[in-house]
């Protein structure tokens, strides 16, 4: 009978010890999300935008002391919309601060509102659908940083267009590598469309980036549908915004991986790895879910829960139906 006393009472201690870890992770984890949460820490644009029909535009919100998380937008205002969208997670201030100053150098940037701001990507996002143009890959990750505009507030539109007019300023791949929702007949045949052809033979469509895009894409998908059934086998509904965090994750993933890295040398990537990764996946939540931080923190308690679930890197890929590890 006290063989079974010990051993229950070493059932119970176990079971509380582990209660108390995942309060201690939850009270760590909600406190990496709220410190210097949301707070803007820079956005700029290139100073004579209206005249040049074209915005570059850095954002950057403050994820703790010293840290950062930005995203950078290139908006065509006078035809093609949102052209490219891009982001680091969780970067030094410093190289933040290096970045703005070159382009301050080399685009002549000054401080911009941010409203302007949401203003110039999101109409630039309407004005893209509206024409058939191309948006960059996995925008809404990045743009999610701006904060949404006011409740009831549309993006202005007229910010956009040359005098109401369609003034395109590209080169003949550029044109054919973005517009999707027509033929360049067809299109060029519209009465309100001015083309300026330029020679180069530049792009922002780059289909080496759309394969790496696909890859991770799918990889998300596989993340999120393990991550769903691991909560139905074990009694909870999925967090709605789990979706969010599990973006987040490849994000923080992909920005970890060391440039040209191996497959052999990636087992050799130390454990603790795994920390620096939950850090960054909580700084780029932080940066992007301030519309709705609880939900995002729960939503990243239940993915940690779920990570924690697997009971080794192997049999998380094999979760994920992935034959190495990304």
């Amino acid at each position: 009978m006290a063989g079974k006393n010990r051993k229950a009472e070493k059932h119970r201690r176990k079971r509380q010890a582990k209660k108390n870890e995942g309060r201690i992770r939850a009270l760590r984890m909600e406190s990496r999300m709220k410190s210097d949460a949301c707070v803007l820490y820079a956005c700029t644009a290139n100073r004579y935008w209206r005249e040049n029909g074209e915005a570059t535009i850095l954002v950057a919100r403050s994820v703790g002391p010293g840290r950062v998380t930005m995203a950078a937008f290139l908006v065509d205002i006078w035809a093609m919309g949102l052209k490219d969208a891009w982001g680091r997670v969780d970067i030094p201030v410093g190289e933040f601060d290096d970045m703005r100053a070159r382009l301050s150098r080399d685009l002549d940037s000054a401080p911009l509102d941010i409203g302007t701001a949401r203003h110039l990507v999101f109409g630039g996002i309407e004005l893209a659908t509206e024409l058939g143009f191309r948006l960059p890959r996995r925008y809404e990750r990045w743009t999610a940083i701006l904060g949404p505009l006011p409740d009831g507030e549309a993006p202005d539109m007229s910010l956009f267009l040359a005098d109401g007019r369609i003034r395109l300023i590209c080169s003949q791949r550029d044109l054919e590598a973005r517009l999707v929702g027509s033929s360049i007949e067809t299109f060029l045949q519209r009465p309100d469309v001015d083309l300026m052809m330029g020679s180069d033979d530049f792009t922002l469509v780059d289909e080496d980036k759309d394969g790496l895009d696909d890859t991770l894409s799918l990889l998300e998908d596989r993340m999120l549908n393990a991550a769903k059934e691991w909560c139905f086998a074990n009694g909870q509904s999925p967090h709605p915004r789990l979706e969010d965090v599990v973006g987040a994750a490849v994000e923080a993933m992909v920005q970890n991986i060391p440039e040209g890295i191996d497959e052999d040398e990636l087992e050799a990537i130390p454990q603790e790895a795994h920390e620096v990764v939950s850090d960054q996946i909580a700084s780029f939540v932080r940066a992007t879910g301030h519309d709705d931080p609880e939900g995002m923190i729960a939503a990243t308690a239940q993915f940690e829960e779920f990570i924690r679930g697997t009971e080794s890197p192997e049999k998380f890929m094999e979760l994920l139906s992935l034959p190495d590890p990304p």
